[in-house]
Protein backbone atom coordinates (compact mmCIF):
# COMPACT_ATOMS: atom_id res chain seq x y z
CA UNK A 1 0.00 0.00 0.00
CA UNK A 2 3.07 2.30 0.81
CA UNK A 3 4.59 1.54 -2.54
CA UNK A 4 1.29 1.99 -3.90
CA UNK A 5 0.86 5.56 -2.55
CA UNK A 6 4.67 6.82 -3.72
CA UNK A 7 3.34 5.48 -7.28
CA UNK A 8 0.51 8.11 -7.51
CA UNK A 9 2.16 10.57 -5.16
CA UNK A 10 6.02 10.73 -6.26
CA UNK A 11 6.51 8.88 -9.20
CA UNK A 12 4.72 11.43 -11.48
CA UNK A 13 6.61 14.24 -10.28
CA UNK A 14 9.93 12.35 -11.71
CA UNK A 15 8.28 11.14 -14.80
CA UNK A 16 6.93 14.65 -15.59
CA UNK A 17 10.48 16.03 -15.38
CA UNK A 18 11.97 13.22 -17.66
CA UNK A 19 8.93 13.95 -20.10
CA UNK A 20 10.17 17.98 -20.12
CA UNK A 21 13.91 16.57 -21.13
CA UNK A 22 13.15 13.70 -23.57
CA UNK A 23 14.06 10.62 -20.93
CA UNK A 24 11.39 8.59 -21.22
CA UNK A 25 12.88 5.13 -21.86
CA UNK A 26 11.47 2.33 -19.93
CA UNK A 27 14.56 1.57 -18.13
CA UNK A 28 14.51 5.69 -17.57
CA UNK A 29 11.29 6.07 -16.07
CA UNK A 30 11.88 3.19 -13.86
CA UNK A 31 14.89 4.77 -12.51
CA UNK A 32 13.16 7.90 -11.50
CA UNK A 33 10.53 5.95 -9.55
CA UNK A 34 13.03 4.08 -7.84
CA UNK A 35 14.27 7.79 -6.94
CA UNK A 36 10.51 9.54 -6.32
CA UNK A 37 9.91 6.46 -4.14
CA UNK A 38 13.47 6.61 -1.99
CA UNK A 39 12.48 10.92 -1.36
CA UNK A 40 9.33 9.62 -0.29
CA UNK A 41 10.16 6.90 1.85
CA UNK A 42 12.98 9.18 3.30
CA UNK A 43 10.96 11.82 4.36
CA UNK A 44 8.20 9.21 5.76
CA UNK A 45 11.12 7.82 7.81
CA UNK A 46 12.59 11.19 8.89
CA UNK A 47 8.97 12.63 9.89
CA UNK A 48 7.42 9.55 11.72
CA UNK A 49 7.34 12.16 15.20
CA UNK A 50 5.54 14.79 13.20
CA UNK A 51 3.22 12.64 11.04
CA UNK A 52 2.33 11.10 14.23
CA UNK A 53 0.92 14.44 15.54
CA UNK A 54 -0.95 14.71 12.48
CA UNK A 55 -2.32 11.66 12.86
CA UNK A 56 -0.53 9.92 10.42
CA UNK A 57 1.35 6.91 10.63
CA UNK A 58 3.07 5.78 7.49
CA UNK A 59 5.24 3.11 8.55
CA UNK A 60 4.34 -0.35 6.77
CA UNK A 61 1.83 -1.68 9.21
CA UNK A 62 3.04 -5.43 8.94
CA UNK A 63 6.69 -4.39 9.60
CA UNK A 64 5.51 -3.00 13.04
CA UNK A 65 4.93 -6.42 14.54
CA UNK A 66 7.26 -7.99 12.65
CA UNK A 67 10.38 -5.69 14.99
CA UNK A 68 8.05 -6.06 17.90
CA UNK A 69 7.05 -2.31 17.90
CA UNK A 70 3.26 -0.58 17.96
CA UNK A 71 1.79 2.39 17.67
CA UNK A 72 2.09 3.06 21.49
CA UNK A 73 5.94 3.15 20.84
CA UNK A 74 5.11 6.22 18.00
CA UNK A 75 3.31 8.00 20.21
CA UNK A 76 4.62 7.67 23.28
CA UNK A 77 8.22 9.20 21.54
CA UNK A 78 9.76 5.69 22.93
CA UNK A 79 12.89 4.68 21.66
CA UNK A 80 14.14 1.05 22.05
CA UNK A 81 16.60 -1.76 20.35
CA UNK A 82 13.36 -2.72 18.69
CA UNK A 83 12.77 0.30 17.81
CA UNK A 84 16.36 0.81 15.96
CA UNK A 85 15.83 -1.87 13.84
CA UNK A 86 12.78 -1.04 12.67
CA UNK A 87 14.18 1.97 11.52
CA UNK A 88 17.38 0.47 10.28
CA UNK A 89 15.42 -1.90 8.00
CA UNK A 90 13.26 1.00 6.65
CA UNK A 91 16.46 2.75 5.79
CA UNK A 92 17.90 0.01 4.32
CA UNK A 93 14.76 -0.34 2.04
CA UNK A 94 15.43 3.24 1.04
CA UNK A 95 18.90 3.36 0.46
CA UNK A 96 18.70 0.97 -2.08
CA UNK A 97 15.74 2.56 -4.09
CA UNK A 98 18.14 5.39 -4.02
CA UNK A 99 21.05 3.75 -5.17
CA UNK A 100 19.52 1.45 -8.18
CA UNK A 101 17.75 4.79 -9.46
CA UNK A 102 20.52 6.39 -9.07
CA UNK A 103 22.51 5.53 -12.15
CA UNK A 104 19.41 8.24 -14.39
CA UNK A 105 21.75 10.79 -13.50
CA UNK A 106 23.96 10.02 -16.51
CA UNK A 107 21.36 10.19 -18.38
CA UNK A 108 19.74 13.61 -18.08
CA UNK A 109 21.57 16.67 -19.70
CA UNK A 110 22.86 19.70 -18.28
CA UNK A 111 21.84 21.86 -15.15
CA UNK A 112 18.62 19.26 -14.34
CA UNK A 113 21.26 16.26 -14.54
CA UNK A 114 23.33 18.30 -11.05
CA UNK A 115 19.87 18.91 -9.52
CA UNK A 116 19.03 15.38 -9.36
CA UNK A 117 22.67 14.50 -8.62
CA UNK A 118 21.82 16.78 -5.74
CA UNK A 119 18.94 15.48 -4.78
CA UNK A 120 19.95 11.94 -4.62
CA UNK A 121 22.81 12.64 -2.59
CA UNK A 122 20.63 14.69 -0.52
CA UNK A 123 18.55 12.14 0.12
CA UNK A 124 21.53 9.46 1.16
CA UNK A 125 22.80 11.83 3.48
CA UNK A 126 19.76 12.33 4.81
CA UNK A 127 19.55 8.25 5.76
CA UNK A 128 23.37 8.66 6.67
CA UNK A 129 21.72 11.10 9.77
CA UNK A 130 18.74 8.59 10.45
CA UNK A 131 21.61 5.84 10.96
CA UNK A 132 23.68 8.02 12.83
CA UNK A 133 20.85 8.73 15.21
CA UNK A 134 19.85 5.01 15.42
CA UNK A 135 16.47 5.92 14.14
CA UNK A 136 15.70 8.33 16.97
CA UNK A 137 13.62 10.54 14.95
CA UNK A 138 11.41 12.07 18.41
CA UNK A 139 14.53 13.35 19.84
CA UNK A 140 16.48 14.64 16.55
CA UNK A 141 14.68 14.54 13.20
CA UNK A 142 17.50 14.54 10.88
CA UNK A 143 17.49 17.87 8.98
CA UNK A 144 20.59 19.01 6.22
CA UNK A 145 22.75 21.90 7.95
CA UNK A 146 24.68 24.40 5.44
CA UNK A 147 28.02 22.04 6.08
CA UNK A 148 25.68 19.18 4.19
CA UNK A 149 25.80 21.57 0.72
CA UNK A 150 29.34 20.94 0.29
CA UNK A 151 29.18 17.55 0.90
CA UNK A 152 26.73 16.87 -1.51
CA UNK A 153 28.26 18.68 -3.77
CA UNK A 154 31.40 16.94 -4.07
CA UNK A 155 29.59 13.64 -3.80
CA UNK A 156 27.83 14.63 -6.66
CA UNK A 157 31.20 15.22 -8.71
CA UNK A 158 31.84 11.72 -8.28
CA UNK A 159 28.77 10.21 -9.12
Amino acid sequence: ELLDYCRRSADPVGRLVLHLVGRTSPAQLERSDRICTALQLINFWQDVAVDWQKGRVYLPQGDLPRFRVSEDDIAAARWSATWAALMDFQVDRAEALMRSGAPLVHDLPGRIGWEIRLTVQGGLRILERLRRVRGDVFRRRPVLGPWDWAVLAGRSLTM
